[in-house]
């Protein structure tokens, strides 16, 4: 550095004062313990090897990074009259404060003059032995402090110190361990839960804008971001004071109405709000891109337009981007870097869900970048990872975590109307739509599949015809769902009504025909008419044996299905029988713990209740209840008709 380019005269014009304000007069809700170990450090009552070490409060724009500093300072300030304040927003007001502060401390003119500033400096605040503070405050751009050396080397215009009881604190949005460097200790401050949430608005606002539960749901809706519940919290506040007679229309006064007006898609009733935020995150995206992300708006954007949760990396394909105009050229190590750095600044956090690497953005970045001329680009995103070997069929249990976390944004992507064109778009989603269906159906799942196909059939079959393969496919699932929770009438309605239609179109003996027969007489059977199931099993296994062969799964399936309608007959050697061959080929095909090997085992034990085997009945259906709550967790619907079926037998066994 060849000189501060600051005169004499200019320098002494900057004020190094703490900024006073609400801040510093009202509680600083949900930071306690952040603020201890701030002080602490000061205090000399920190970790030792902490000490001299820069200090960094980093996240999200409007997450209260300044405000925890402002805090930090006052308190302080009832110790020491050594705390300094330099706001980082531009060159000349940084290095023009860290001027003024040498000066302040006795550092020459000449030796500011010949570029000794920085280490003049730092030498004298190593030597303070009274506690002292300085905040260097909104450095979102680090290569600011950089100057002659580097930040991360510690050789910085900002660097660590050997004063015993100092503290350097930075605000900052870069929350990249890279930036800092080893030196420096990174605190990341997050919103809000929804107590301390509450605990702001009603502050502010005041008890005459609700209850403390409405409170805490609006702070949940704002994300617990505090810029937000402080704005928020003010114009509630503003507006309550005033008879309602001299309230403009569209204007609330409480909680429970401005989350309203949020959910309905309203932009913030205090422009101010939207205006403050939206300009804070516009300087964190044109940061990124001067430092060469070029994708980093597009790629925000296209997060956005996502469903409200925790986004599944794999919908970030590089592959589908890269079709797109806004892409075109960017790799997936620039996506990546994208990523990486949109959550430096906190615009996202990536993580991991139950093993699922997602990114997830805060309900307020969300709001302000959502733009539904993404929504085709999301929806080929989709399609492309329902159908990809990562995702694997829907009722393979170990994807079971990533189906779970891809369902929002299907659901989200199918109910979407804004900016849609179903004659382009809706093509592309039914497959991931019904894939979903099937995922949510075999983890148990049941009211949420058929909420999902109940939305899907009818436009399928207004865009395709409801003797397409594909709606009938749909309608074909649904009646599966309908019949697993107890819905019989309607589920054989619609197997007869598909049943005709595939005769006609596919022929008696297709597979897909032979499906639908096989679940129409499973409906049969479970209301009560045995001899008519029985007759269709028996004829759809003729047919298989001889067009797919003894093992084939279907073939097995609807030998199965004849088991147990002799079973319910009271054939109980025959069924008996048929289940241990069953067993024996699944055991060797499939593995012990696969769901239809397990299927198999429990019905073979059910048989064996029947022929009054009830201590060996039991054994073998507590092997089963332990290896589904392993393989399917507790609460799985087919987890509890084993612990039931397990109740039943142990009752028998007991009676004298």
């Amino acid at each position: 550095m060849t000189g501060s380019g600051f005169s004499t005269r200019e320098s002494d014009q900057i004020t190094l004062a703490v900024p006073h304000g609400t801040a510093s007069r009202r509680t600083l809700w949900g930071r306690d313990e952040l603020l201890d170990e701030l002080l602490a450090a000061v205090r000399n009552e920190g970790h030792k090897q902490d000490a001299g070490a820069v200090h960094v409060v980093q996240g999200l724009g409007g997450v209260g990074k300044t405000s925890v500093a402002v805090s930090v300072a006052h308190r302080l300030q009832r110790e020491t009259d050594q705390v300094w304040w330099i706001g980082a927003q531009d060159a000349s007001r940084f290095t023009g404060g860290l001027t003024a502060l040498a000066r302040q401390l006795g550092v020459p003119d000449e030796e500011i003059a010949v570029g000794r500033l920085a280490d003049q400096l730092w030498r004298r605040l190593s030597a303070l032995e009274e506690p002292w503070l300085l905040v260097v405050d909104n450095a979102d751009d680090a290569r600011l402090l950089d100057g002659p050396g580097r930040l991360a080397l510690g050789t910085g215009l900002v660097r660590p110190h050997r004063s015993p009881r100092g503290l350097v604190l930075v605000t900052s949005r870069d929350g990249q361990p890279g930036t800092w460097g080893d030196h420096a200790v990174l605190h990341r401050l997050t919103p809000l839960g929804d107590g301390d949430g509450a605990d702001v608005l009603l502050d502010l606002a005041g008890p005459s804008a609700g209850s403390r539960e409405e409170a805490a749901e609006l702070a949940r809706r704002l994300g617990g971001l505090p810029l937000a519940l402080n704005t928020v919290g003010r114009y509630l506040a503003a507006v309550g004071q005033r008879p309602a007679r001299f309230r403009d229309a569209g204007e609330t006064a409480t909680f429970a109405e401005f989350r309203a007006s949020l959910d309905d898609g309203g932009a913030f009733p205090h422009p101010g709000t939207a205006t403050a935020l939206a300009g804070i995150w516009r300087m964190s995206l044109d940061l990124l891109t001067e430092r060469g992300h070029r994708c980093v708006r597009p790629l925000l954007e296209v997060l956005a337009n996502f469903a409200d949760a925790p986004v599944p990396l794999i919908l970030a394909d590089p592959a589908v981007l890269g079709e797109d105009e806004a892409f075109e050229g960017v790799s997936g190590a620039e996506i990546w870097a994208a990523l990486q750095a949109l959550a430096g600044l906190g615009l996202v956090d990536l993580a991991a869900a139950n093993g699922v690497d997602t990114v997830a953005l805060h309900p307020l970045v969300r709001d302000a970048h959502r733009n539904p001329g993404w929504y085709t680009l999301n929806v080929r995103l989709l399609d492309k990872a329902a159908e990809s070997d990562e995702t694997g069929l829907p009722e393979d249990v170990e994807r079971w975590p990533l189906w779970s976390a891809l369902t929002p944004h299907a659901v989200h992507a199918l109910t979407f109307e804004e900016g849609s064109d179903d004659d382009r778009v809706f093509p592309n989603i039914w497959t991931a739509a019904m894939l979903t269906a099937r995922s949510l159906h075999a983890q148990g799942q049941l009211s949420q599949a058929r909420k999902l196909l109940d939305e899907l059939v009818p436009r399928l079959g207004g865009t395709l015809g409801e003797t397409h393969s594909d709606t009938l496919t749909a309608h074909h699932n649904l009646a599966v769902v309908l019949h697993d929770q107890g819905h019989h009438d309607r589920a054989r309605a619609i197997y007869e009504d598909i049943l005709t239609t595939r005769r006609v179109t596919l022929g008696e003996h297709h597979p897909g025909t032979l499906t639908t027969h096989n679940n129409f007489a499973s409906v049969l059977q479970d209301q009560g008419h045995h001899d008519q199931a029985r007759a269709i099993y028996e004829d759809i296994l003729t047919t298989q044996r001889d067009t797919l062969g003894e093992h084939h799964p279907s073939t097995l399936t609807t030998h199965h299905n004849l088991a147990s309608v002799l079973d319910d007959q009271g054939q109980y050697d025959r069924a008996r029988a048929i289940y241990e061959d069953i067993l024996d080929i699944e055991r060797d095909t499939l593995g012990e713990h696969h769901p239809s090997t397990l299927t198999t085992h429990l019905s073979l034990a059910v048989v064996l209740h029947h022929q009054g085997h009830h201590d060996l009945a039991a054994v073998e259906v507590a092997a089963v209840l332990s290896a589904r709550r392993r393989v399917l967790g507790p609460e799985h619907p087919d987890t509890l008709s084993v612990q039931r079926w397990l109740d039943i037998i142990s009752a028998a066994r007991d009676k004298p």
